[in-house]
């Protein structure tokens, strides 16, 4: 379907459209990647703005809607990642299923997910956010450095096929060119800007990663001067600001993730996690390459660089060619997916065991 079609489909079925009408394109659609699905009259493609308890925003061509998750799609999900998340775009009906709300029929295929394990006793993955193209990563100079959480962080967007950005803030203060170096040396690769969120216009290289048409995830700790970021970035006061206190920590303005059109392109807001439990091993070469490139070296393919005789891990890190933080970071991450392994095989086993006490 061409530009035209995908922006007035609404206008030329006839279905009643809002104000709040948006084309695809804008929503960011030609980085998708993938054919605009085959839909009946009555059905129209979307994108998840906001994710509420069991219900959603969207908003497409037809404009802005709440909606629902249809029973026969709810039935056929196998697993928590199958919902709709902020980010997706999901195919949903065009009249309302329950008086009020569209229901969604499908989530198209994502190009990038990015997965944390679910808060809570149950180790089932929560997806953080759909289609993103860059996750923004924001620290501040006044406030601890924790490369650890950072390094979490990167793993995260790597394994989700989200590129990870750094985005040092309040360079006013001084500083900040310290803080670059300092995870420069750590040995983490990815672009690093220093910025400054009280100047009046938005930073240069944030922007142009906007007018490639992306959709930039944002995030980090509270008093960090993200919302502040992100206002200027979409050009509008749309998210409250909070007060910093004299000790430097600030509160949480954002609560939820948040789909906002921005100046070329799409952010999505995001709360600061204290805890960033990863789910998945896939980005952790490429956070923690040198390891990664030593460890070929190892006398066992599978060596855990621990106790093993003939680590080349530990002989690198022995001889300073490896932190030793990166590497206490590297093996924590290494066991805490370990532990996650054998708590979902357990969990597993017990779901049968009740599904087989159910049926006898």
């Amino acid at each position: 379907m061409d530009k035209l079609l995908v922006s007035d489909v609404g206008r030329k079925c006839g279905f009643p459209m809002n104000e709040s009408a948006t084309s695809l394109e804008v929503l960011g659609w030609s980085r998708q990647g993938i054919a605009y699905p085959q839909l009946t009259d009555t059905q129209g493609v979307s994108r998840v703005v906001v994710e509420h308890r069991g219900a959603y925003e969207i908003l497409g061509p037809f404009g802005a809607h709440e909606a629902i998750l249809e029973t026969a799609s709810r039935q056929i999900a196998d697993d928590p990642t199958d919902y709709p998340a902020v980010g997706d775009w999901v195919v949903h009906s065009l009249e309302p299923i329950d008086n009020r709300r569209v229901g969604i029929i499908e989530v198209l295929p994502r190009r990038s997910s990015m997965l944390r394990r679910a808060p809570g006793s149950a180790p089932v993955p929560q997806v953080v956010g759909a289609n993103i193209d860059v996750l923004a990563l924001v620290v501040s100079v006044d406030q601890e450095i924790d490369e650890h959480l950072i390094e979490r962080y990167l793993v995260t967007a790597e394994g989700g096929n989200a590129s990870p950005i750094i985005v040092v803030n309040k360079s006013d203060l001084g500083g900040a060119g310290k803080v670059r170096d300092r995870l420069e040396q750590r040995g983490i690769r990815c672009p690093i800007y220093l910025v400054s969120a009280k100047n009046e216009n938005p930073h240069d290289q944030l922007v142009e990663l906007l007018n490639q048409g992306s959709t930039v995830a944002v995030t980090g700790s509270s008093g960090v001067g993200k919302s502040t970021l992100v206002n200027q970035m979409v050009g509008d006061v749309v998210l409250a600001t909070g007060a910093v206190t004299s000790e430097g920590s600030g509160r949480h303005t954002t609560v939820r993730r948040e789909l906002l059109l921005a100046q070329g392109g799409v952010l999505i807001d995001t709360p600061g996690l204290r805890e960033v439990q990863i789910w998945e091993e896939l980005g952790l070469e490429t956070v923690f390459h040198e390891i990664a490139a030593v460890a070929t070296a190892c006398r066992f393919a599978d060596c855990s660089h621990r106790n093993e005789p003939s680590c080349a891990v530990k002989q690198a890190t022995g001889d300073g060619r490896i932190d030793p933080s990166r590497l206490a970071s590297y093996l924590a991450l290494c066991e805490e997916l370990s532990d996650l392994t054998d708590e979902i095989d357990e969990y597993q086993r017990s779901q049968r065991r009740r599904r087989d006490a159910r049926q006898n």
